[in-house]
């Protein structure tokens, strides 16, 4: 009789074959290569040199996925979490899924309630004010890394970005000036060559859209936000930090503003 795994199904004879199967699909923490079919005296020799290939951890991908969600709007504010349901909806186990929520909660996106779920945590103005004081913050920091070793190459990135917008804006395409406008800092970002600094701005950005209401375009904003962009490349053209600064803290105060009077606008007509 041949051996075969119960990943691989049924098997016949004693061939000896060399071809693997991959584990179950919903293993997506590490695929483990078995034989196909294979004998006992085979499988002996395998089972201490199958091979794994690295998958991304289950909490990290439902951390990310339920992070995005909160933060963009997909799932409304005052929606309340359970772990059971999450673990039973997606097909995984418990255990990740709770790893997820206290990384969350940590975050202060959600709170704990009735001790077996959780709640998402509605922003106010407050957390606003503060997500704009720790964007000036780290993006200025990023700015100040970046600014002596910006060239002729990076500045032809942020050139295109702010064309690109500009088409989008001009042809009401609004999801993809959103896009690009979230491209622009992340390129400005990511010269200072500091992955945490890169990381902790795209976290504080994604949190400034839970402030916004998930309607048409603000082409007043938008408009404003290009001004303030080729500011800033104009000055890095001259590797002029102290005004790029500026420019900077002064687009995310004009964006602060205008988020805040949106929000408040949307509590008065809910």
């Amino acid at each position: 009789m041949g051996y075969c795994t119960p990943i691989t199904g049924v098997c016949q004879g004693r061939r000896k074959e060399t071809s693997f199967a991959l584990a179950k699909p919903f293993d997506t923490r590490a695929k483990i290569l078995y034989p196909r079919c294979a004998t006992r005296k085979t499988m002996k020799q395998h089972i201490i040199n199958f091979k794994i290939e690295k998958q991304p951890h289950l909490r990290k991908i439902v951390y990310e996925r339920l992070k995005d969600a909160i933060l963009t709007g997909s799932i409304p504010k005052g929606t309340k979490l359970y772990e059971s349901k999450i673990a039973e909806e997606t097909g995984i186990s418990r255990t990740p899924v709770r790893e997820a929520l206290h990384a969350l909660e940590r975050e202060l996106l959600i709170t704990a309630i009735d001790k077996v779920g959780y709640q998402i945590v509605d922003a106010d103005v407050q957390d606003l004010e503060e997500i704009s004081v720790l964007r000036k913050t780290v993006e200025t920091l990023a700015l100040k890394k970046a600014i002596d070793s910006i060239g002729e190459t990076e500045i032809r990135r942020l050139e295109t970005n702010l064309k690109q917008a500009e088409r989008a804006l001009k042809e009401y395409k609004g999801d993809l000036f959103i896009q690009l406008d979230a491209e622009f800092h992340q390129v400005l970002c990511s010269l200072s060559h500091s992955e945490r600094l890169i990381r902790m701005a795209d976290a504080l950005r994604k949190e400034m859209h839970r402030f916004r209401r998930r309607t048409k375009l603000d082409h007043e904003l938008a408009e404003e936000s290009l001004r303030y962009h080729q500011k800033i490349v104009n000055f890095l053209k001259l590797k002029d930090y102290r005004n790029a600064k500026k420019a900077l803290n002064d687009h995310i105060d004009h964006a602060r503003r205008k988020t805040e009077k949106e929000f408040l606008g949307g509590l008065r007509v809910q």
